[in-house]
């Protein structure tokens, strides 16, 4: 009877490791935590769908057109803002009720990243006593009150706030919104 043949070919076993599989797994996972890094450093742009104005002459060019100001004071490094941007004024339809109901006005903090802030930026966050990002004030174009959202919580949440802030700015004092937010005429 001739020897039996070994079962386990010559070259090696078959349950040696895959030098190649590791390699290839390392060579990804170090190529997904440098894409990480990049992109955090470089973020995507997010849509710009509202038509922010200047600060300067906002609340002289909200009375004339009879639209409350809104204020987004906001921060580049901050996450909220971020989403915010995102979810909030970059949907369409968001954008296009936020361009029709204010006059909206981005005051963008930038004491992280130089160390300081413009003049009518400072000017502004001192006046409405911001100390949170994002934080939205809305501002009536007549003697009204401000109303201010601090913070991000959603789309829907921070809309229906824009919409009673509104409908509060343009109701004279001490009057209410029936429950449908229409005001009396």
């Amino acid at each position: 009877m001739p020897p039996a043949e070994p079962l386990i070919a010559s070259a090696g076993s078959t349950r040696a490791r895959p030098t190649a599989l590791l390699v290839a797994a390392l060579l990804l996972l170090v190529a997904r935590v440098a894409t990480g890094i990049h992109e955090e450093r470089h973020p995507a742009s997010m849509p710009e769908l509202v038509r922010w104005r200047p600060i300067a002459g906002a609340e002289a060019a909200a009375r004339r057109q009879r639209k409350p100001v809104l204020y987004d004071f906001t921060a580049e490094w901050c996450a909220p803002c971020q989403a915010m941007q995102h979810e909030l004024f970059g949907d369409p339809e968001s954008a296009r009720e936020i361009e029709q109901a204010f006059l909206p006005v981005r005051v963008l903090d930038r004491m992280r990243e130089e160390g300081r802030n413009a003049a009518v930026v400072d000017s502004l966050q001192r006046r409405f006593r911001i100390n949170t990002f994002p934080t939205l004030v809305v501002v009536p174009p007549g003697d009204g009150d401000p109303v201010v959202i601090v913070g991000y919580e959603g789309k829907g949440p921070t809309m229906q706030g824009l919409r009673a802030a509104r409908v509060k700015g343009l109701l004279p004092p001490g009057m209410m919104a029936p429950p449908g937010g229409r005001a009396p005429r």
